[in-house]
């Protein structure tokens, strides 16, 4: 993986379009029109793509409730575009020693149609031949149709840029300080050197877990200190996500320091499918030199159900980084528990840091 020195600062991004390729692009503007969306990255730069390239468009941050409605939805055989909306209710709860209290609870639901045109303002879809338009505020996002399974090159080179983008590419060539590259879906478009952060050219070799999405699990943790009229979760906080642990500005075990990596909290399950060709699971991991009390805990792997490996973690066990390999050959799921061994413990804290799958 090459490091590009330099790489100017970008804005946060508001939107996340995904294509069919699997780049996945950070951005601030989205407007389409006449089979072209228009997209204004977080590093500044603007882009045209045919909306055939796209398969989604998300307009928010999602709490990991509605991340996995939101992969249902997409994952969904559907039979034509689908706008997805958020629903908000209310829900009173009956309490047995104290009054009453109302919840405010989020949703998702979709509606298929055609998406005819995506201005900043709102967008027109047209339902059993009615056009019908909905104002952007209340998008949660869109999921575009692809009729045909096109046939996607495989990438040779994954360039990720200063906002964090991950693009997919199979071509890239240097000129005129600029990276010019096509996309494994066949869209082509260039970069300043100022916007790139690293390339990496094992892409077709590698897969890391933390550029993949889970089939299922999002982590969740019961805590007895979660007061009954709070409707904020603290379980939330132990949420599995690809990042350091929360107050830690990177992965460190034993003194030794990881780029890359999930966080995860007991009680945590995540299944992922192996890439098709991957024979290898690799991973280092351990308790992060942050975590002040480490609980007891185990961590489990599991290929299609049957254990593949175990480690038990305590706080009398040295710090240190622990590797994994493991033959994945012939597997098509790869379960990763998290497992408490003595009640719950907010110690319970593992580091998965630099878990790939290899050929």
């Amino acid at each position: 993986m090459d490091r590009i020195n330099g790489a100017s600062p970008a804005d946060k991004p508001t939107i996340w379009v995904e294509l069919l390729d699997g780049s996945r692009l950070g951005a601030v503007g989205y407007t389409a029109a006449q089979g072209k969306a228009h997209i204004e990255l977080a590093t500044r730069q603007k882009v045209e793509i045919p909306t055939r390239a796209i398969r989604t468009v998300l307009f928010h941050q999602q709490t990991p409730e509605l991340a996995a409605q939101w992969r249902d939805i997409v994952t969904s055989k559907a039979t034509g575009d689908m706008l997805v909306l958020r629903k908000t209710s209310m829900r009173t709860i009956e309490q047995a020693d104290s009054e009453p209290r109302t919840v405010t609870e989020q949703a998702l639901d979709q509606v298929e149609g055609t998406l005819l045109e995506v201005s900043e303002t709102g967008v027109q879809f047209e339902v059993d031949g009615d056009k019908v338009p909905v104002r952007r505020e209340k998008l949660e996002g869109l999921v575009y149709y692809q009729p045909t399974n096109r046939e996607i090159s495989p990438p040779v080179c994954r360039l990720v840029d200063a906002a964090g983008s991950i693009w997919q590419l199979r071509e890239l060539s240097l000129a005129d300080d600029r990276l010019r590259g096509t996309t494994s879906g066949n869209v082509s478009l260039d970069w300043p050197l100022t916007a790139v952060a690293r390339l990496d050219y094992s892409v077709g070799n590698v897969a890391f877990l933390s550029d993949l999405e889970a089939d299922s699990g999002i982590g969740e943790i019961a805590v007895s200190l979660q007061p009954a009229a709070m409707t904020y979760k603290f379980s939330r906080i132990f949420h599995v996500h690809a990042g350091p642990p929360l107050g830690a500005e990177g992965f460190r075990i034993g003194g030794q320091q990881f780029e890359n990596g999930l966080s995860l909290h007991s009680p945590a399950k995540l299944v992922y499918r192996v890439p098709q060709g991957f024979k290898k699971f690799l991973a280092t991991v351990g308790v992060d030199d942050t975590v002040v009390a480490p609980g007891r805990f185990s961590l489990v792997l599991l290929g299609d159900g049957k254990q593949l490996a175990k480690h038990e973690f305590s706080a009398e066990e040295r710090r240190k980084p622990i590797s994994l390999s493991l033959d994945v050959s012939g597997v098509r799921r790869l379960t990763i528990q998290v497992e408490a061994s003595e009640g719950q413990d907010i110690g319970d804290q593992l580091d998965l840091c630099e878990a790939r799958f290899t050929k």
